[in-house]
């Protein structure tokens, strides 16, 4: 039975949810996810391929190595979410929130980044950094913890 045929009749929309999902290594290309409270959900290693995700939460959610190939995560809370080894290629973030998100090794190559919200995130060299200013990307005020420990791009 497919994934999609489950989760028939269940709802992600916005709820006052405290469960913790677990979806890692589900299948949810092309999935309508919009607003959905994803707060601290397992999507690690997830395929969210052309998913829309426009507005979801998904404060502290894991999605390590998930792809999230051409998915629409504009105006999305991202921040705290593990997005370590993530394939973000073509992903829309626009002004979506990733404040202390872990970018290590994440793929942000063609992503739309507009407005997006960045703040005391690992994973990000100078020169990453400078990329992202200069196609729309904001960067608020480091802590100095995270400013001295700037990763060198190689």
């Amino acid at each position: 039975m497919e994934f999609l045929e489950l989760m028939k009749g269940v709802s992600l929309e916005p709820t006052d949810n405290s469960l913790r999902i677990d979806l890692k290594d589900a299948n949810l290309r092309g999935a309508d996810l919009r607003g959905a409270d994803l707060r601290g959900a397992d999507l690690s290693r997830a395929d969210l391929s052309d998913a829309n995700l426009n507005g979801a939460l998904l404060n502290g959610a894991d999605l390590s190595r998930a792809y999230l190939r051409c998915a629409d995560l504009s105006d999305a809370n991202l921040s705290d979410a593990n997005l370590m080894g993530t394939y973000l290629s073509r992903a829309d973030l626009s002004r979506a929130n990733l404040g202390g998100a872990n970018l290590s090794n994440a793929n942000l190559i063609g992503s739309r980044i507009d407005n997006t919200q960045f703040r005391d995130n690992s994973g990000i060299c100078k020169d990453l950094k400078d990329d992202l200013k200069r196609r729309g990307a904001i960067f608020f005020e480091e802590s100095p913890s995270l400013r001295s420990g700037m990763l060198a791009c190689s």
